[in-house]
């Protein structure tokens, strides 16, 4: 099968934007996949142009835009796409519904992947067609344990800094800036990563967990964040791969309890196990397994 998959790519990230994982996992299920997209912020500088055109599709997946949306509008008239049948897929849609619902109306779709279990239905009674649940995942080719880096911090966090977040942490160890092969290399050098979802968007469990558990990092996550994460991931939690807390307390309690004795290599191992369940059960390769299954069973695509 012959899919093309449009998305948003990142300058500083030329291979790893969320649309192109996705293509990568496609090729991955056995399939041909092109990826076509705008650069973060250069609605003028294309990737795929040349693999577009004349080539015959059997399916088109959009992934949210954010920015150079109006580009797309045209891809489907202007290339020989105008009867293939097309997904919307929005994984954002929590933290601006009415800019993502109003982005999924502008094209004509058979049917739409949501990034919030809580939405599906929304966007099942709105568009009128077919919608499915599709959370992020991890990328084994890029999410994994890199055994040349030791683990050195037992807690840390990575990503951008607000005044809920800095209470929250306290002496946590934050890591900001850090893109890329860099992102994974400081992932790899922590026993667990503290994850703190400002927006407190229920049903949705972002891209960094994903990830996280994809490089054998264990996870210390906010409560409502861990009982979406738990949903998903169920079988594969114990006691310390993956756990909850609802204050800067908690965390502290965390760090002592496992700076204390050999707990460090129980968090290892406890990590490396998650990682294994996440490259079998969590990849885009399983997601783009799923968007074909569901597809053809919503008469979406021919058997």
């Amino acid at each position: 099968m012959k899919i093309l998959v449009t998305g948003r790519a990142i300058p500083t990230q030329p291979d790893r934007c969320t649309g192109q994982q996705l293509a990568e996992g496609f090729r991955q299920a056995g399939h041909e996949c092109v990826f076509y997209g705008c650069f973060y912020g250069e609605p003028n500088n294309f990737l795929g142009v040349k693999e577009v055109q004349g080539a015959d599709f059997d399916l088109v997946v959009v992934t949210e835009m954010n920015d150079g949306m109006w580009g797309y509008e045209s891809l489907f008239n202007y290339y020989k796409l105008k009867d293939v049948p097309r997904l919307y897929w929005d994984f954002d849609v929590s933290y601006h519904p009415d800019v993502s619902f109003g982005r999924a109306g502008k094209i004509a779709y058979d049917g739409y992947l949501v990034g919030n279990r809580l939405f599906v239905k929304e966007f099942a009674d709105r568009m009128g067609k077919p919608s499915l649940f599709l959370p992020y995942a991890c990328s084994p080719q890029i999410h994994r344990r890199k055994p040349e880096i030791d683990k050195q911090d037992l807690v840390g966090f990575i990503g951008s800094m607000t005044p809920e977040r800095k209470a929250m942490l306290g002496e946590v160890n934050c890591i900001q800036g850090v893109f890329g092969e860099d992102l994974i290399d400081a992932t790899n050098k922590l026993h667990t990563m503290v994850h703190v979802n400002q927006d407190a968007c229920k049903g949705l469990v972002p891209g960094r967990p994903w990830e996280t558990a994809g490089c054998g990092t264990t996870l210390l996550m906010d409560q409502a964040s861990y009982e979406d994460f738990a949903l998903l991931v169920a079988d594969a939690l114990d006691s310390s791969s993956v756990v909850p807390f609802n204050t800067a307390e908690d965390i502290k309690a965390f760090q002592d309890h496992y700076n204390s004795g050999n707990w460090r290599k129980h968090l290892e191992e406890s990590g490396r196990l998650l990682m294994e369940y996440m490259h079998k059960n969590h990849t885009y390769k399983n997601r783009a397994e799923a968007i074909i299954k569901w597809s053809k069973e919503q008469k979406i695509l021919k058997s």
